[in-house]
């Protein structure tokens, strides 16, 4: 008889190998309530929690590393694009684990008729579906979430980018069509995102529905992104996006266990000074502009600020004179964590407008781009437990110093800076667009190329080998040089 129960499990910091996650996983028990018999709203703080946690800590060890926000000062070399399994098998156990509870929630909704939680569940399985497509490549998706199925598939095929991508799509349209605000949710206090407010929710799917197709930015013709994106903004009361920092997909940490931010535990030197420090070319682009964030995202070492090259070789020194992340703001025990902002929807729509893609012309571009500056320095500084807050002058004068001028360098430059501390998206926009222009060390691995997707990791290699080499073989390799199927690198090829 199938049974199902929520185990939390806190891994003690391993700081070491990496390996610390925080999730929740199903398990057999006979003493535990029937599988669907629960409703569906009884899945949604474990999932919300689980899925925040696991994208922080993603952002924190990956993303970082890679995108130059931080430089690792430990034996792990993911600067360095040395990326060991462990580092490979964490993202795919939590995005596929996570993905699989949202099903589970998506189908228990189906069953209780309850379309408003089917609506959440599909949301947040193609947050987490896409997450996990994006870093790897094909996945198991189609066939995936139904090993405990009467006709159990334990060896799900990997299914390409593009399948996935286009029922992700047709997912959030019918989690847009689903929500209703005259059907409340039963416990509106397990909705940790927006305390059971469906408008927002709604928001939220149209707001991660413009992500994924501006992530098909490249593949516009196959899959009509442009012409899908312009009818959105076409009927605004169909599709509502979000419209300021209130919108914002933020799950915020109680302090009251086990809703603690992960990172609350860890010293300040165990979080950054011992661990990790800021990037050269991070600290570089902000302070040459003068940005008033820098503070917010990172603490001053000594008089000047500074930080460590990316890829430096092993041979050289260390330089202890590195500023540090910002633990105050980004790892206390109640700092929030966005799996979406409001900053990301307005330099998405710049983008869009720069390219053609949508109408408006340069004037509307730059009103976007101005507006998406705006919406993060304020995102930041409400977040900001300093009683020194932003002006509106250091506003004013940082617009001056960042003008637009019209390139989709400047708009995907200030776009990475909002996209500090947000899950995977920099990687993502930077194998999407090229952008920004990075500094490769000199002590990289992997041919001096910045990793265009993470290897398979060994254990689904074992455990379901012949469809993943049938995914290897149409990807053309298991390398992290083989570009991802929306990537400006497999189109150019």
């Amino acid at each position: 008889m199938k049974k199902i129960k929520y185990l939390a499990l806190i891994i003690a910091a391993t700081l070491v190998s990496g390996c610390e996650h925080l999730f929740d996983e199903y398990n057999t028990d006979p003493n535990s309530i029937e599988m669907w018999q629960i409703h569906p709203e009884g899945m949604m703080e474990q999932l919300l929690f689980s899925a925040a946690d696991g994208l922080m800590y993603g952002t924190w060890q990956l993303n970082g590393e890679l995108m130059q926000y931080t430089v690792n000062l430990q034996a792990e070399n993911i600067h360095r694009y040395i990326i060991r399994d462990a580092f490979v098998q964490t993202p795919w156990s939590y995005l596929s684990r996570q993905a699989a509870n949202a099903d589970h929630m998506r189908r228990l909704a189906i069953l209780k008729n309850e379309p408003n939680c089917e609506a959440i569940a599909l949301t947040m399985r193609a947050l987490m579906v896409s997450n996990q497509t994006d870093l790897f490549g094909s996945i198991p998706f189609s066939e995936a979430y139904k090993g405990r199925d009467t006709v159990a598939i334990t060896q799900p095929r990997y299914d390409t980018q593009q399948e996935i991508y286009t029922q992700l799509l047709e997912d959030l349209e019918r989690a847009n069509s689903l929500y209703n605000v005259n059907k409340p949710l039963q416990s509106p206090n397990k909705d940790l995102l927006y305390g059971g407010d469906l408008s927002k929710w709604r928001k939220f799917t149209n707001s991660l529905h413009l992500r994924l197709l501006m992530r098909l930015s490249n593949r516009d013709e196959e899959m009509q992104v442009s012409q899908k994106m312009q009818a959105m903004l076409n009927n605004p009361s169909t599709y509502p996006i979000f419209t300021d920092n209130s919108d914002n997909a933020m799950y915020v940490y109680t302090n009251i266990s086990p809703n603690i931010n992960r990172f609350g535990k860890y010293t300040e030197k165990n979080f950054s000074s011992n661990v990790r420090v800021m990037a050269e070319y991070f600290i570089n682009l902000l302070n040459e502009l003068g940005d008033p964030r820098l503070p917010l995202y990172a603490v001053l070492q000594g008089d000047t600020w500074q930080g460590l090259p990316s890829g430096y070789p092993t041979t050289e020194t260390i330089n202890n004179g590195s500023a540090t992340l910002n633990k105050a703001i980004l790892g206390d025990y109640t700092s929030p964590y966005c799996f979406m902002r409001y900053d990301e929807v307005l330099f998405i729509l710049a983008e869009a407008t720069y390219r053609g893609m949508i109408k408006g012309g340069e004037i509307q571009a730059q009103r976007y781009y101005e507006q998406g500056i705006l919406a993060s320095i304020d995102y930041w500084d409400s977040i900001n437990p300093s009683s020194v807050h932003i002006n509106e002058l250091q506003k004013e004068q940082y617009l001056q110093k960042t003008t637009y001028n019209n390139t989709l360098k400047q708009i995907m430059e200030q776009k990475y800076i909002a996209q500090f501390w947000c899950g995977y998206e920099a990687w993502a926009d930077y194998r999407r667009t090229g952008y920004p222009e990075l500094i490769i060390g000199t002590g990289t691995d992997n041919n001096g190329v910045l990793p265009t997707r993470l290897m398979y990791p060994q254990r689904s290699q074992q455990t379901n080998s012949e469809h993943y080499a049938e995914a290897v073989e149409q990807m053309g390799g298991d390398n992290m040089r083989i570009p991802v199927w929306w990537s400006l690198k497999a189109v150019n090829n």
